[in-house]
C-alpha cells in the first residue's frame, strides 16, 4: 500500500486536468455552492473518477478500520434526513438566491422547528444546504440542495430511494429465508414489503403516482457521468446500420431516451419505443416535435411475441437486470419469431467484474446488484453470466462482443441471429 504522500501525488494529475478544463472553459472553480463540473467530456470523467477513487482510498486509510466501520454503520442517518427533505419538500422552501430561517421553513413545511433544524443540519454534513457563520440561523442552498429544489427528477429520485428502495432492501434476508431459491418477482423483499404474490410491475400499474416517481427517479439516475445514454453514441458503429428502411426497436424503452440520443448520430434509422400503456402515454406527450417523424411509441408486453418483424436492432436497456434467468429467457425468446438473419439483439446493461471491485467509482453497480435482489429476485450479471444466458435462449443467438468504454458504467452486449438449423 502506498504512503499517504504517494496517494496525494496520484491526485495531482487528475486535479490539474480538471482545473485546466475550468480555466479553458472560462468557468469559476467548482464549489459546494456552484457545481461547474457538470456534463464533463469523457476524458475528464476519467480524471474525475481517478481523483475520487484515490481520494476515497486515502480517506479510508486515514479513517482506519474502526472509523470506516462507524461511518458505514451510521449511513442510515443520512437516509433519514434525505427522506425528511423529500417528504416535507424542505429544499423547495429555501429561496434559490438568498436565505431563509429555520422558522420560515418550519411554517412553510409544517414540520416542527426543532426537527427542521436537526434534519437540515444533519444534511449539511453532506454539503446539502449551508448555514454561514456570519448569518447563524439562516439557511442557504448549496449546489446539491438547489438541484433537489429545481429538478423534479432529482426530487423524485430522493423519494424513490428513501421511501421505496431502502426500506425494501432491509427485508432482503427475510425474503431469502421465506423463499430460498425462488426466481419469481412475486417473492423478493419488495413483495413482502408491499403485496405478497404481486410483482412490482403489476403493483405499480395500480399506483400510478408511485410508478411515475419510479420513472422519474430512474431518469435522473441515467443522466450524466457513467449512466448517460450518450455513451452509446461512441460504443457502437451506428452509422453501419443507418441505412434507408432500417428499424431500431427499443423494448421497454420508457421515455425513449436512447432513440432520442441515437437520432443525433443517424439519419435514416426509424425508432419504435415499446412499453406499458402508462409509460407510452407520457412519452408521446414529452417527445420533442422535431423527432415525431422518426420515433414512434407503441404499447407492448415484452413477454408476448414481438410484433415488429424483421427489425435490424432489438434493444434493451435496464430491462433484463430486473428479471431472473427464467424470465429473461422468456423475454428474449419472444423475439425469435420476429428475427431475420443478421438481426441484432443489443443489450445495454451493467457487466460486473468477475471478482471484487474496490474502486469507489465502480461501487454503484455492486449496490444495484443488491437492489435487484431486493426488488425483483434478479441480479446484475458478469460477462460469463450474459454469455450463458444467451446460449440458453437459443444457440442461434450468437454473442458477438461485449464492449465498454472509459467513463461508462454500462456496456454493450451484442448478439446476432444466425442462419443455421438446430438439430436435436
Amino acid at each position: 500500500m502506498p504512503l499517504f504522500t504517494d496517494l496525494v501525488k496520484q491526485m495531482l494529475g487528475p486535479a490539474e486536468a480538471l482545473d485546466l478544463y475550468l480555466l479553458s472553459a472560462d468557468l469559476p472553480p467548482t464549489s459546494f455552492e456552484n457545481d461547474t463540473l457538470l456534463d464533463l467530456p469523457s476524458e475528464l470523467e476519467q480524471a474525475r473518477d481517478t481523483l475520487v477513487d484515490v481520494a476515497q482510498t486515502t480517506k479510508r486509510l486515514a479513517q482506519g478500520s474502526r472509523g470506516t466501520l462507524r461511518e458505514i454503520l451510521l449511513a442510515f442517518a443520512d437516509e433519514t434526513s434525505l427522506r425528511a427533505i423529500y417528504h416535507y419538500e424542505l429544499a423547495q422552501h429555501v429561496p434559490l438566491s438568498g436565505s431563509t430561517t429555520y422558522a420560515e421553513i418550519s411554517a412553510a413545511s409544517g414540520l416542527p422547528l426543532n426537527l427542521v433544524e436537526r434534519f437540515v443540519r444533519q444534511a449539511m454534513s453532506n454539503r446539502i444546504f449551508a448555514e454561514k457563520y456570519s448569518q447563524p440561523g439562516h439557511v442557504f442552498h448549496t449546489a446539491t440542495s438547489r438541484l433537489i429544489a429545481t429538478d423534479p427528477d432529482a426530487h423524485n429520485a430522493l423519494g424513490l430511494f428513501t421511501c421505496e428502495i431502502s426500506p425494501i432492501c432491509q427485508g432482503t434476508l427475510d425474503a431469502i429465508a421465506a423463499c430460498s431459491g425462488s426466481q419469481e418477482q412475486t417473492a423478493p423483499a419488495w413483495a413482502l414489503q408491499n403485496e405478497i404474490g404481486t410483482t412490482a410491475g403489476e403493483f405499480l400499474t395500480r399506483y400510478q403516482q408511485r410508478a411515475r416517481r419510479l420513472d422519474a427517479g430512474l431518469a435522473f439516475l441515467s443522466r450524466g457521468s457513467g449512466w448517460d445514454p450518450g455513451h452509446l453514441e461512441q460504443l457502437y458503429d451506428w452509422k453501419s446500420l443507418d441505412l434507408p428502411g432500417s428499424i431500431f426497436v427499443d423494448v421497454g424503452g420508457g421515455r425513449g431516451a436512447v432513440p432520442q440520443t441515437l437520432s443525433r448520430v443517424t439519419t435514416n434509422m426509424q425508432f419504435v419505443v415499446q412499453d406499458l400503456p402508462v409509460s407510452v402515454e407520457e412519452a408521446r406527450t414529452a417527445l420533442p416535435q422535431e423527432l415525431a417523424s422518426r420515433i414512434k411509441f407503441e404499447e407492448h408486453d415484452f413477454f408476448l411475441e414481438q410484433p415488429v418483424k424483421g427489425a435490424d436492432v432489438y434493444f434493451f436497456r435496464w430491462v433484463l437486470h430486473n428479471w431472473s434467468d427464467k424470465y429473461c429467457k422468456k423475454i428474449l425468446r419472444a423475439l425469435i419469431p420476429a428475427l431475420k438473419v443478421g438481426s441484432r439483439v443489443i443489450i445495454y446493461e451493467i457487466v460486473l467484474r468477475d471478482g471484487p471491485e474496490v474502486k469507489w467509482s465502480r461501487k454503484q453497480p455492486r449496490d444495484l446488484d443488491l437492489i435487484m435482489q431486493a426488488m425483483f429476485n434478479a441480479y446484475e450479471r458478469t460477462a460469463k453470466a450474459w454469455e450463458s444466458l444467451l446460449q440458453k435462449v437459443d444457440p442461434r443467438l450468437h454473442l458477438q462482443e461485449i464492449k465498454g468504454r472509459a467513463g461508462s458504467l454500462m456496456k454493450v452486449i451484442e448478439a446476432v441471429w444466425q442462419d443455421w438449423e438446430i438439430f436435436s
